[in-house]
Formats: structure tokens, sequence, C-alpha cells
């Protein structure tokens, strides 16, 4: 499938065009609206509206292979629009269904037996997250997993940008301050592996071998 083919066909108004690019985004918009209202029916009406909002606004997209990043934004905007008019404040409930392929870094663990700690740090720091104040959470999700800029957020959530600066500060600091245990844990847990694995190695060199006569 090209899909700057698709999204070209829909910048001429195609609507079928435009449908393909619905199904093969919707879950990308979904997940963006979710890390922002941690609220299911909400993060749904918030990507219908970011497509809907696309559709009026496509010829004004001047790269279309960034379409996908164009609708996580849009999507990201109508959560907030949802949350202000709703008046609603951020739960921190995780539904099974979001799944864990939310990538919160972009830098991976090169060892495969690492994954399984990898994979319970991702869940603490949603955890983490989910438990500060809206406001910090706010400014984290749109700073680190929207790529925006301080001015762009403060634009978004109608704040000067010096009060962006001051709450992503604070907003790491309780972030960091709250998952080092854990990380003390694991290193510990790591640690304690390794020996285990050098010592298993170490014992298994010093066994005698057995020629035939």
């Amino acid at each position: 499938m090209d899909l700057l083919k698709i999204i070209r066909r829909s910048l001429k108004g195609e609507k079928k065009a435009f449908q393909v690019l619905f199904e093969l985004f919707y879950k990308d918009a979904y997940r963006s609206a979710y890390l922002i209202t941690r609220n299911r029916e909400q993060a749904e009406d918030a990507a219908q509206e970011a497509f809907l909002k696309a559709f009026q606004r496509l010829d004004t997209l001047q790269e279309p292979k960034k379409f996908g990043a164009w609708i996580r934004s849009i999507a990201a905007r109508s959560a907030l629009d949802i949350l202000r008019r709703e008046k609603h404040l951020l739960s921190t409930d995780e539904p099974e269904h979001l799944g864990h392929d939310i990538p919160l870094f972009s830098s991976g663990f090169p060892l495969p037996e690492l994954e399984a700690e990898r994979s319970e740090l991702r869940s603490r720091v949603r955890e983490v997250i989910a438990s500060l104040k809206p406001a910090y959470q706010h400014v984290l999700v749109l700073k680190f997993f929207h790529d925006l800029d301080d001015p762009e957020i403060a634009k978004l959530l109608e704040i000067p940008v010096g009060t962006v600066k001051s709450r992503t500060h604070r907003a790491l600091q309780l972030v960091g301050r709250k998952l080092l245990p854990h990380m003390e844990e694991t290193h510990t847990q790591l640690a304690l592996s390794n020996d285990t694995a050098q010592q298993e190695r170490g014992e298994s060199s010093q066994c005698p071998v057995h020629t035939p006569s």
C-alpha cells in the first residue's frame, strides 16, 4: 500500500481514500488522546473529532508523509479541548485494551534478558505519571509523548511558557523520586542475576571432561 498516494488522493477530496487513512491511523489517534484523558469514551470522542478536523483542514497539511504525526497532534489537542469542556480530571485507570506497545522511551535495552525489566519499568512509569496531578500529567505527555516544545504546550494549555517550564521541572522531579526505589530494586535484582550466571558458568568450566579410553 502506497501511503503517500492515499494521502494525495485524500487531498483531492476522495472520501474513500480518507476512510483508508482513518482505518490506518485511528488507533494512533486514540492512544494519543487516551494518554491525556485517561478515559476511554473521551479518547474515542477526541479521536473521531480529530479526524473530522483533519478532513476539514487537509489542505493545510504541507508534508503528506507526516500525516501520522499530524493526526496524533490534532487528537491530543482535541483531548485537551474535551477536558476543558467537560472539566473532567484525569483518572488513573489503565484499561487492558490499550496494551503495552506505547513507547515511553525511544531507546530500548539491547539485551534480550532485560525485556522483563523493560516491560516492568514501562508499566511503573505509566503508574507514576498517572499518579501525578493533571497539570503535571499534561506537560509530560505533550512534551515527551508528542514532542511539543514549551511554546506549543503553553499555547495548548493557555498558560505562560514559564509555567510550562516550572511544571515540567517539578513533574520530572516527582517522577524521578517515585521511580528511584524501583530502579534501585531492579539494579539489585540484575546484579544478583549476573552473579548467579557467572557462578554457574564458573562451575560448568570446572567440571572434569571424560575422554574415552
